[in-house]
């Protein structure tokens, strides 16, 4: 079923290449794609300046960190968290979801955690709603094993929840861990991008997505009133974001609360990470279909939902028409290049496909312009300071990165269409 709706998708878009050309597919996906960054980049520069007030006395605040196998990073998590100066009472959980290699055992000699030990591997949702009922603060912080909030992270995030009764959850500006190479380099951006500018824009028009694992703070009576986390989804921090939402609590963003997080260093791990994550997102989508197009959710069931969704199918359009494209370019050339050989020249023309390139990569930037400001504005937020020798590592991200990313979304959207089975880890 898979191949035949891969094939049933190329042939339409190959046909539609055909009949309108190639120039107009090409450019509306990415003038829709650019609209959306106006949006947001409109949003950003209207966003009211947010208050950076402390409550006079913390809640109790529970930490939960479900951990799966993670001997190699639980300890660093622990120990960045008991690094902390939340002025109020803290207490750890440490969930292993009934892990293999080792680190079940290393957990019972570490001091300052309350570990809780499951014997079968029974998914991330599972373990943070059995640490819920073993806690007892008003507030919930969950932290992957692999993430290591900053010592005033968690403070500055709780500060940020009180601020306003209606908040849920209070998201963080994740950033990646050491990133030492050209994959992980080129996910620093994406996260930069992502958590600076991004979720910025996005709380500034109230339409925060998701409520981010590496670590999200969450109001207690939030959780509980919504049943805790759903053991059946594979992307539990996207489904909560929805689903507070539908129990009309706010979601919040902080930049100063900063948290580093491993990512992937091999294709293999970033393909297994994107899968999870966008299947998930197609599997929500169903899931609450009722806030697409709906008022009552704002603009995040006007704007946000429905514009990330057309974005992502824009990817697939533009995935495919950039395949059809190469494609064609061969073939053209191998049979300009026959013809030439077979009329004798030495050297091949290639003045008009020079041309043809200089004109798409014109078009490309132009387009892209917008991103660039959205990069620099990232780094202000982050308070990182932008470096003109980025520049090169930039454009590999917009012009491959950004490719191989709307290839994913291919993959998961065929995926999850033909329901293969998937679980979380």
């Amino acid at each position: 079923m898979t191949i035949a709706l891969v094939l049933a998708v190329g042939i339409i878009i190959g046909l539609t290449i055909h009949s309108v050309g190639y120039f107009w597919v090409m450019l509306v996906p990415n003038v829709f794609l650019l609209a959306l960054t106006i949006s947001l980049l409109l949003a950003y520069f209207d966003r009211p300046i947010p208050s950076k007030a402390e409550p006079e006395a913390y809640p109790s605040l529970s930490v939960l960190i479900p951990s799966y196998n993670s001997k190699a990073t639980i300890t660093r998590t622990i120990g960045s968290i008991q690094a902390s100066d939340y002025p109020g009472k803290m207490e750890i959980i440490v969930v292993d979801d009934g892990s293999t290699d080792g680190s079940r055992e290393m957990l019972l000699g570490l001091k300052g955690i309350t570990p809780l030990l499951l014997e079968k591997n029974g998914g991330k949702a599972r373990a943070l709603n059995c640490a819920m009922k073993l806690s007892k603060g008003d507030v919930v912080a969950c932290v992957d094993s692999d993430s290591y909030p900053e010592p005033y992270a968690l403070r500055k995030a709780v500060a940020a929840l009180y601020r306003d009764e209606k908040n849920g959850a209070v998201t963080c500006f994740i950033r990646v861990d050491k990133p030492d190479s050209v994959l992980k380099k080129l996910q620093d951006i994406e996260y930069l991008t992502g958590f600076g500018f991004s979720q910025t824009a996005t709380s500034a028009i109230d339409a925060i997505f998701v409520t981010p694992g590496p670590t999200t703070i969450f109001r207690r009576n939030a959780l509980e009133e919504l049943g805790g986390f759903d053991e059946d989804n594979i992307t539990e921090d996207l489904e909560m974001a929805w689903r507070l939402r539908k129990h009309d609590y706010r979601i919040d963003y902080t930049p100063e609360a900063l948290v580093y997080t491993d990512v992937p260093n091999t294709l293999g791990t970033l393909f297994k990470q994107r899968m999870r994550w966008y299947r998930g997102k197609w599997f929500n989508l169903r899931k609450h279909h009722d806030m697409l197009f709906n008022p009552e959710y704002g603009l995040f069931g006007m704007f946000i939902l429905p514009f990330s969704f057309s974005a992502e199918l824009s990817g697939i359009v533009l995935s495919f028409s950039f395949t059809y494209l190469l494609a064609m370019g061969l073939i053209w050339f191998y049979g300009f290049s026959m013809s030439n050989l077979a009329m004798g020249a030495s050297l091949l023309n290639f003045t008009g496909m020079l041309g043809l390139g200089m004109s798409a990569l014109v078009i490309a930037l132009l387009l892209l312009s917008p991103w660039f400001l959205v990069v620099y504005l990232s780094h202000v937020i982050g308070q990182k300071k932008f470096k003109l020798t980025e520049i090169p590592l930039i454009g590999v991200f917009f012009l491959f990165y950004g490719i191989l990313i709307s290839s994913f979304y291919c993959i998961s959207f065929f995926q999850e269409i033909n329901r293969s089975d998937y679980r979380w880890k």
